[in-house]
Parts: C-alpha cells; structure tokens; sequence
C-alpha cells in the first residue's frame, strides 16, 4: 500500500481527488495547504506529495518549500491550465502539473508510475523504501517509523539481501551461501532461521504474523515488498 502526504487547498469542494485514492488503495495524509507546521517530520514515510489546488498560484511558494524537506516526487493537481504557471511550477520543483478534467485511471497510473520511478532510483543510490521501513545501505542503517533499528550485521545483510530480491523465494541454501559465504552445510537451518526471527522482533509490527518476510515452508522466505 502506497502513503500519499496531500497538502489540500480545503476551498476546492468539488475535488474527489482524495476520494479516488483511497478507493484505489492508497493511505492518504490530508494536510491544510496554509498549515506546514512539522512538515518536515509528517512527510517521513510517504511515497509521494500531492498538492491539490483549485488555483495553482498559490501551490507556488508551497512547492518550494517542499523541495528544501524532500526528494519525494512532488504531484500538482489543479484547475489552473496556465502555461507561464505551469512552468513556474516545474522550476520550483514538481515532478508533473495535472489539470482538470482528467481522467480517474489516468491520474492513478501516474501517481503509481511515478513512485515507482523514484523507488527504483533510490535503490540505484543504496535506499530501499518499503511502507514503513527504510533500508540505507551504505551507511548500513534501517529505520522503522523513523526510528532506527539497531540490527547485528548478519542481521542487516539478511534484511538487504532479502530486500533485493523482494517478492522471490529465496531459498535457506541461497541466503546462507550468500551471507555466510559458505555452502549450506548439515544442521545450520536453525542458525538462518534464529536471525530471521530475531530480525522480525525488531522489524515487524507483529512477528507472528509477518508483513515484510514472509516464510515459504519447507523452502525458505520471501520479502514482501
């Protein structure tokens, strides 16, 4: 499921945007587009910025300030179909400027292609962001909620190494060969599998009932992305 930080401009009453969203899936932080208090801590965790006005002059100063919080692709929504705003906007930092009308599965498609765009760039860059957990690679840091998680090292590479190959069974045999650096030998099934359960209390919400790794019985775990 995807987190979409949405600065609202509450005088457009007609706008379903919202609406659409959350009918397709994705969890929705309505803010005030006139109150940014805090932003900079309420848009930890999001997968994209929506600024939805009905008069996107005002969204100017707003998309600066965006900018100087976060890399997050920045989507204005809008009734404003004016070139010179338009192309204020894009310099002050927006990834795409949609105007009324359009199409429902349109601007769903674009808000999904676009997420994953800056998803697979971020990992080109050592970051994988899945929901709540951010994985930084080289620094060898993950955070949960931002708050960051101290993980052993074999914990961190099981963690990453799982990550890269989100939504793939990896076998047991495969992850030890890959963070031990030897061939999985007789009776080490239960080394994998206590640091996988140690990894889970301290990054799923409920280790019983993962989120994020799943196990594939009798073949090994799957990282859900």
């Amino acid at each position: 499921m995807y987190d979409v930080l949405m600065l609202h401009d509450r005088k457009w009453t007609d706008c379903h945007v919202c609406d659409y969203l959350r009918i397709s899936g994705y969890r929705v932080t309505e803010l005030d587009v006139d109150d940014l208090d805090g932003l900079e801590h309420r848009i930890l965790h999001m997968d994209i910025v929506m600024i939805v006005c009905e008069y996107a002059e005002i969204c100017l100063d707003v998309c600066g300030q965006m900018r100087e919080y976060t890399q997050l692709p920045i989507m204005i929504v809008t009734k404003t179909n004016d070139e010179w705003v338009k192309v204020k906007m894009f310099q002050t930092g927006a990834d795409d400027y949609i105007t009324e009308p359009y199409q429902q599965i349109v601007l769903i498609a674009t808000i999904q292609a676009r997420i994953e765009q800056y998803r697979r760039l971020t990992r080109l860059f050592g970051c994988i962001k899945v929901r709540d957990l951010v994985i930084e690679e080289l620094e060898r840091r993950a955070f949960m909620k931002g708050e960051e998680v101290l993980l052993t090292v074999k914990e961190f590479d099981i963690l990453v190494y799982l990550a890269q190959h989100s939504d793939i069974v990896v076998t047991r045999e495969e992850l030890y060969n890959a963070i031990w650096k030897e061939p999985l030998a007789q009776g080490v099934n239960s080394t994998i599998s206590t640091h996988v359960k140690r990894l889970r209390a301290k990054i799923e919400e409920d280790p019983e009932n993962p989120k994020y790794i799943e196990t594939v019985w009798g073949v090994g775990y799957r990282f859900v992305k």
